[in-house]
């Protein structure tokens, strides 16, 4: 959208919306791969 900010780390690409911003400040995403093969993303407060 227009007013999605797109940010880029380790090869992927994320977007986020103006008005979901202020959410992510200060935070780091994580992922985590599990025994299965399967993974899944994590927003930390850092």
């Amino acid at each position: 959208m227009k007013n999605d900010q797109q940010f880029e780390a380790h090869g992927i690409e994320f977007l986020i919306n103006e008005k979901d911003q202020p959410y992510f400040n200060n935070t780091k995403i994580d992922y985590t791969r599990t025994l299965l093969g399967g993974g899944k993303f994590e927003v930390l407060r850092v």
